[in-house]
């Protein structure tokens, strides 16, 4: 028996813009960039491999719908993933999830959400962590696309009531 996550929203509860730092994902068949990652400086496949062992439930493969975007939103219908509100999804050239992030992004567009993507950002994973001058930029770019949608997740918000 496996839980459902606590601290991710889900489209019926969904209240705010949806602006994950760093999206991670995963999944059984690697992908081109997650192949590149053997020894990345701040998220090699090892440690990667071992950070999905220890969140998954017992028995989960990285397939699972907590790890692989395409999973996850296999069993999910266009008309619920429509409800979330904007969603902006902001990640770099060398970060080892990229191309997972591509498809969550793709998949959430092709259903109709509002989605701003900027996925070739300068850098790895988790930069703005580490560097002063890219941590506000995510804070300006994450200040920007809120301050935009503040309107429209209000809508969002009223028209599931």
């Amino acid at each position: 028996m496996t839980r459902k996550s606590q601290v991710a929203p889900t489209p019926d509860s969904a209240e705010s813009t949806a602006s994950p730092r760093a999206p991670h994902h995963g999944g059984v068949k690697r992908t081109a960039a997650e192949e590149s990652s053997v020894d990345d400086r701040v998220l090699p496949l090892p440690a990667n491999d071992l950070l999905w062992e220890l969140a998954l439930p017992l028995g989960a493969d990285r397939d699972h719908e907590y790890c692989n975007p395409e999973t996850m939103l296999a069993g999910v219908e266009a008309a619920r993933l429509r409800k979330l509100p904007p969603c902006l999804v902001l990640g770099r050239r060398k970060d080892p999830p990229r191309d997972r992030q591509r498809t969550l992004v793709e998949a959430l567009q092709k259903a109709g959400v509002t989605v701003e993507a900027q996925l070739d950002g300068a850098g790895y994973h988790a930069m703005e962590l580490f560097k002063q001058d890219r941590a506000a930029e995510f804070i300006a770019q994450v200040a920007d696309f809120v301050r935009r949608h503040a309107g429209d997740v209000h809508a969002t918000a009223r028209s599931r009531l």
